[in-house]
């Protein structure tokens, strides 16, 4: 989840100091960097769970002689 959050903050900050924004454009960013974080905190989930799963089917494998 660290690099989701790092990203996401990175983005923010580059979005949100980019210039002067009107209250509309402000609004239609954060919702742009929410949609971002959640996105990129799924795929840190998606991925641990892949690494999980992959990792437990290894475990159960019997070994190859």
């Amino acid at each position: 989840m660290a690099i989701a959050h790092e990203l996401s903050t990175e983005i923010a900050a580059a979005l949100f100091s980019a210039k002067e924004r009107s209250p509309r454009e402000l609004n239609d960013l954060k919702d742009m960097v929410f949609k971002i974080h959640s996105t990129l905190e799924q795929l840190t989930k998606d991925a641990r769970l892949d690494r999980f799963t992959r990792q437990s089917l290894t475990r159960k494998s019997p070994k190859e002689s």
